[in-house]
């Protein structure tokens, strides 16, 4: 009985997951690369720059915390999750203006 709410619990997850992203797709550009490459154009205040370094590191340690998984579908799953929050995250940190330059850069250089 356990197995079974697990393994329902898991494939809820990755459809509420899957959904997210759709529309995260659909109103922002997704946030793969580091946009502190383009500081300049984007107009990050300093405040904005250690907000996203703060983003980036703990993306990375949650990386890191499941690269020693042993089941590369959970590693993956995870990975896949924790990229989607820290678009989020970041998407969250930009203005307005900020957001169409970086939806502007994307276009351009196919991101």
């Amino acid at each position: 009985m356990t197995h079974r709410l697990f393994i329902v619990a898991v494939m809820l997850l990755s459809t509420v997951s899957a959904l997210r992203a759709q529309e995260l797709k659909s109103e922002q550009t997704m946030i793969v690369f580091d946009p502190l490459f383009w500081k300049d154009q984007l107009k990050l205040k300093d405040s904005q720059c250690l907000r996203i370094r703060e983003i980036n590191s703990l993306f990375y340690k949650k990386l890191t915390d499941v690269a020693n998984e042993s089941n590369h579908q959970m590693v993956r799953a995870k990975a896949a999750q924790s990229l989607l929050e820290r678009s989020e995250e970041i998407w969250e940190t930009f203005h307005p203006k900020q957001r169409r330059k970086w939806k502007k850069i994307a276009h351009e250089t196919a991101i």
